[in-house]
């Protein structure tokens, strides 16, 4: 009777231990399927974020040649042409250094990922600190080419009307861009937020 109480109690012992190992495996695929959903959600924004740089660039790399030769028919100087074309040139390189990121191994190591995209956002925000104060230099630089330029042409007497319509043309363009600008930063911004939410989500069950 005892060794049937033995066999018996082995026999739970054992099926409780499979159903254990079995529940572990269950959990462990489980947490594999979760990350690797994590890992390709993660790649999929990085892959979205790099695509709106990709045509953001393109489309201003476009714009760049036109605006230069405008500027040179104008009559405007050289050192403010090359001080604008530097602008948009200092511009490009912070977008490729701020926002490169291999996407296939980005998601190897997530909370070093999470660490970068973080630094990603600190540097966009210095970035557009320091396009504010390159552009707030340049606006009264590019006023006074204007005045330089067209003060021959329609003389001292239609100069004040002339300088008027330019100025709410800078404030109607101006408003434009920045919005467009603005927009577009915050749409990388939370990008870049909803991707480190996803890896605390996941790091944090873990």
């Amino acid at each position: 009777m005892e060794n049937y109480l033995n066999n018996t109690n082995e026999f739970e012992l054992d099926d409780l231990r499979q159903q254990i190992n079995a529940l572990k495996e269950k959990v462990d695929k489980q947490g594999r399927l979760n990350e690797e959903l994590v890992k390709k959600t993660i790649q999929g924004k990085m892959r979205g974020l790099h695509h709106t740089l990709f045509w953001y660039c393109l489309i201003l790399g476009l714009f760049i040649p036109f605006m230069i030769w405008n500027f040179s028919q104008s009559g405007m100087s050289w050192p403010f042409i090359i001080f604008t074309l530097l602008i948009f040139l200092a511009s490009f390189t912070a977008e490729y250094f701020i926002n490169r990121m291999n996407i296939s191994h980005m998601a190897d190591d997530l909370v070093e990922t999470a660490r970068k995209l973080r630094q990603m956002k600190k540097n966009r925000r210095k970035q557009l600190t320091i396009g504010f104060c390159a552009i707030a230099f340049w606006i009264p630089w590019y006023f006074y080419e204007i005045y330089r330029t067209s003060q021959p042409q329609i003389g001292e007497t239609g100069m004040k009307s002339f300088l008027v319509l330019v100025l709410i043309s800078m404030v109607i363009g101006g408003g434009i861009g920045l919005a467009i600008g603005l927009h577009y930063y915050h749409k990388l911004q939370r990008t870049n937020d909803e991707m480190i939410d996803q890896i605390n989500e996941f790091v944090g069950e873990h």
